[in-house]
C-alpha cells in the first residue's frame, strides 16, 4: 500500500512540475519575442528546434543514468570525439553512407560510455568523480584522433549536411531522431520491466539487490546507452554545425543537459524522472539560451542563469515533495483509528 501511495505522490509531483515547466515556457517565448521580434523570426526557430534535438538525445540518456542514481559528466566530451571520428571516417572514406557513419559516431559513443560503466558499476567508482576524469580523457583523445586538425565543411558531405536541412514533411531527420528516441525512452520507461527495474536502483540500491536486481549489469547498460545517445548526438552535431574543431566540440553541453534533466524534474538523487519532463525541460534550456543571446545578455550571465536555473528547479522540487508528504502525512492521521 506505501508503494503505491508513493508512486502516486510522485505522478503527482511530475504532473505538476511538467505543468509549470510548460507555463515557463509559453513566458520566455512571450518575454523573449516582446523584448526582441527577431527571436519569433522562422529562422531562428528553426535554429532552436535543431539545437533543441541534439540536446534531447543526449538528455535521454542522461535521464536514465541519474534515475539510477548516478550522473554523466563526460557527456559533452563523448559527443566531441564520436563526432570528430565520425567525421575524419567520413573525410578519408567519402563513398560510405551515412547510416554507416552514424553507426560509427554510435559506437564510439557507446564505448566510451563502456569505459564509463566500468569505472562506477565495476570499480565502484563515484560517478560524479568518475565521469570528471573521462571528460578530461575523452577530451583528450579528442586532440589525438585528430592530431589537433579540425574536420572543415568541405570535409563533411552534402548528404550528411541535409540531416540537418531535410527530412519527411518539412521535419529534418536531425529532429525525427530526436523524437525516435523520445518515443524509444518512453516505451522502455513505461512498458517494460527493466526500465522500472532503473527507478527501483535510483530509489533504494541496496533494496534492489536484496531483491535480485542485477544493479551492476542495469548501471552498465544505462552508460553504455548514454555514450551511444551521446554518439548520435555528435552525428547530429557534424549535421548541424558542419565541421568539427577538437577544442570546442560538444564544449559545455554536459551543463546543458543536467540543466535539462533537473529542470524537467528528475530527482537528482535517484528514483524519478518521466520523458515528458526530460523533453519540457530540454525545451525550456534551449529556449532560455537562444533568447538570452538574442536580447544580448553575455555569456558569463547566460552561464549565471543556467546554475541559477538548476538550483530553482532542486529547491522547488525538494518544497513540492514536502508540500504533497506533509499532506499525505496528515491525511493518514486523520484516517487512523
Amino acid at each position: 500500500m506505501s508503494d503505491v501511495k508513493g508512486a502516486g505522490r510522485l505522478r503527482q509531483i511530475a504532473r505538476l512540475r511538467e505543468a509549470g515547466i510548460a507555463a515557463v515556457i509559453i513566458v520566455l517565448i512571450v518575454v523573449f519575442g516582446v523584448l526582441n521580434p527577431r527571436f519569433l523570426n522562422p529562422d531562428n526557430l528553426g535554429s532552436i528546434v535543431l539545437s533543441v534535438g541534439i540536446l534531447m538525445i543526449l538528455a535521454i540518456g542522461q535521464m536514465l543514468v541519474i534515475i539510477t542514481r548516478n550522473i554523466d559528466l563526460s557527456v559533452g566530451s563523448v559527443l566531441g570525439l564520436s563526432a570528430m571520428v565520425m567525421g575524419m571516417v567520413g573525410r578519408d572514406f567519402p563513398q560510405l553512407p551515412i547510416a554507416l557513419l552514424i553507426v560509427v559516431a554510435m559506437v564510439v559513443g557507446g564505448l566510451a560510455g563502456a569505459v564509463n560503466g566500468v569505472l562506477v558499476a565495476l570499480f565502484k567508482i563515484p560517478a560524479i568523480i568518475a565521469t570528471l576524469g573521462t571528460l578530461a580523457i575523452f577530451r583528450g583523445l579528442t586532440f589525438l584522433v585528430s592530431n589537433n586538425v579540425q574536420v572543415d565543411p568541405e570535409d563533411i558531405s552534402v548528404e550528411m549536411k541535409n540531416l540537418a536541412a531535410r527530412g519527411l514533411l518539412g521535419v529534418p531527420w536531425l529532429v525525427i531522431f530526436a523524437l525516435i528516441v523520445v518515443a524509444l525512452a518512453w516505451w522502455f520507461t513505461k512498458r517494460t520491466m527493466t526500465g522500472k527495474r532503473l527507478y527501483a536502483i535510483g530509489s533504494n540500491p541496496d533494496a534492489a539487490r536484496m531483491r535480485g536486481l542485477n544493479v551492476t549489469g542495469l548501471t552498465f547498460g544505462v552508460f553504455v546507452v548514454m555514450g551511444a545517445l551521446a554518439g548520435l548526438g555528435g552525428a547530429m552535431y557534424v549535421a548541424r554545425f558542419a565541421t568539427v574543431n577538437p577544442a570546442d566540440a560538444g564544449l559545455g553541453f554536459e551543463l546543458a543537459v543536467i540543466s535539462a534533466v533537473v529542470i524537467g524534474g528528475t530527482n537528482i538523487f535517484g528514483g524519478s524522472g518521466t520523458v515528458l519532463g526530460t523533453v519540457l525541460g530540454t525545451i525550456l534550456v534551449g529556449i532560455l539560451a537562444n533568447g538570452l543571446t538574442v536580447v544580448g545578455v553575455s555569456g558569463f550571465w547566460q552561464r549565471f542563469a543556467s546554475g541559477a536555473i538548476i538550483l530553482l528547479a532542486i529547491v522547488a522540487d525538494s518544497f513540492v515533495r514536502k508540500r504533497i508528504e506533509t499532506r499525505q502525512s496528515r491525511e493518514t492521521v486523520v484516517r487512523s483509528p
